[in-house]
């Protein structure tokens, strides 16, 4: 099980990076984290399965995902202010690591 939370976690991190903090920052989606948090589990049925320190301790990144297959990235800041990284569709969960052998 521990597995398949550091996997999540891992995975919300490489999204962020490879959108880059510069487009995190830009985002036009942002809502209070209360608000993002029920529009995610009422529109989307999205729980949240991971989440992590941002860089600098400036934000949280969480990920959500459903159990349909959406996901989405929230990056939250030090002002309660939560915006979306990135979201898709399809997610699937993995047990194997970068690293792991296969």
């Amino acid at each position: 099980m521990t597995r398949i939370w550091k996997t999540a976690i891992l995975s919300a991190a490489i999204l962020l990076t490879s959108a880059g903090w510069t487009q995190a920052q830009n985002m036009s989606v942002c809502l209070p984290h209360e608000d993002a948090v029920a529009k995610l589990k009422n529109s989307y049925g999205e729980e949240k399965i991971g989440l992590g320190l941002g860089q600098r301790g400036a934000s949280i990144v969480e990920l959500f995902v459903s159990e349909s297959g959406t996901w989405t990235v929230l990056v939250t800041r030090t002002n309660g202010i939560s915006c979306v990284a990135a979201s898709g569709d399809n997610w699937s969960s993995s047990t194997t690591l970068a690293g792991d052998a296969i």
